[in-house]
Formats: structure tokens, sequence, C-alpha cells
């Protein structure tokens, strides 16, 4: 992982404390770590990056979206989803990638993330299947980015699994919350899902980064998405 993306993740999270002290100020308070991510796009560090990236490896400066520029794309199942960052060649749209992070009430949030990433790429899927989302002779990629909080809570093991009608897959027995949300994007990117996926897990108070998945590092994430230009160009 480069400096410039490292930089930005630490960054992300000196907005998320900031924005937080803010609404302290004024005597608001989100629960939880709520009020860290309602005071603006706390990402958008991160998406910079990416789109430095993808420029660096050939894409257009004023064809990659991240922030301004419509990023909604129709939808199948729904009327449309707005995407965290578009990449075109021309007219041709190449990439769609969504940036997520989890930092608190990691027993409900990783839940949400795993149903929200699964729903987020049946329906596109769909919708390009469907021609609601046109390409010439290769699908648009499907990209997904996950931030994780490295805390006591995301680290410790998880103990016994809960009670199922059916046995629980063993590689969830006793994970910690990092660890299933491991297996979510790994199994996300080998079930075809997404077809370019990173989790990185960040310890803000150590100033520690780390990607806990050889095959879902960074480099690999932005050369899944540069090789899509290569192959629209070739």
């Amino acid at each position: 992982m480069n400096e410039n993306m490292k930089q930005a993740l630490l960054r992300m999270y000196r907005n998320l404390d900031e924005a937080s002290a803010r609404q302290a100020s004024r005597g608001v308070y989100d629960q939880g770590a709520r009020s860290q991510v309602t005071g603006g796009r706390h990402l958008d560090a991160v998406a910079e990056v990416v789109r430095d990236d993808l420029i660096a490896q050939g894409y257009v400066p004023e064809r990659v979206y991240y922030k301004n520029g419509c990023l909604r794309l129709p939808g199948w199942f729904r009327p449309s989803k707005d995407w965290d960052l578009l990449a075109f060649d021309g007219e041709d749209l190449l990439g769609a990638v969504e940036f997520k992070s989890i930092n608190s009430s990691f027993s409900n949030n990783a839940n949400n993330r795993a149903e929200e990433s699964i729903g987020s790429a049946v329906d596109i899927a769909h919708a390009i299947k469907n021609d609601l989302i046109p390409y010439q002779t290769t699908p648009p990629l499907v990209g997904y980015a996950l931030v994780v909080r490295v805390c006591e809570s995301s680290t410790k093991s998880g103990g016994a699994p809960q009670r199922s009608v059916y046995p629980i897959d063993p590689e969830f027995n006793g994970a910690s919350y990092l660890k299933r949300l491991s297996v979510l994007c790994r199994r996300l990117l080998s079930e075809g899902l997404y077809q370019a996926v990173w989790i990185v897990g960040v310890d803000p108070e150590k100033g520690l980064i780390m990607e806990p998945e050889p095959d879902l590092t960074y480099e690999k994430f932005i050369a899944s998405i540069a090789s899509r230009l290569m192959i629209h160009r070739a």
C-alpha cells in the first residue's frame, strides 16, 4: 500500500474524531459512534487516493468521479443506487466502487455490511444483465472496499457460535469480527459478486494499518480496476 493511502486512512479517522467533537460542542450526541459518520463523507479522503491511483494507471482525470458529477446507476430490484466512485473510458462505464467502514457496534454492523454488499452486487449484476447499464464487450467491474477499525471489540475471539438450525460454517467458529469480515470479503470476490475487493484494518490510536487477506490488498484492488481499462482499449 502506498504512503498516500496510508495517510488518507489515518486522516479519515482524524476527520471522524473531529466530526464527533463538533457535535459534542453543540450538545448533539448520536448513539454510539454514529456521530462520527453523520457529519459528512468520511471516506472521501480514501476515495480521492483511489481516484489518483487510477489516473496514474491511465484513466482520464475528467472521467473518474468520486465526489462531483452524477454517481447514480440504475438498479434492477430498486430504481437506482448511488455509488462512491465511477470510472469511465469515454462514455463507457468501466468500474463502479462502493466504500464502506465499520468503526463500532460490530455485532450489528458486520451483519449490515454483509447484507448491503451482497444486495448491491446482485442488484447491479441484474441491471447489467438486463441492459440497464450498457457496455461493449466486457461488463463494468464492480468493486468493494471495506475499512475496519482495529480495536479490542473487532479483534477479540468471537467465542462459541450462536445456535443455528444447521451447523454453522466452521470458519466462523470463534472468529473475531475482523476475521468474519475478512471471510465475507474473500467470498465476495471468490464467488464473483465483486471483481475487485479490498479490506484493510486501521488502528488510529497506534497509527497501524494492516491488510488481513493477502489476496485482497490495495495493490491488487487497483490493478483489477486498471486492467479493465487495458482490456477496453486493447
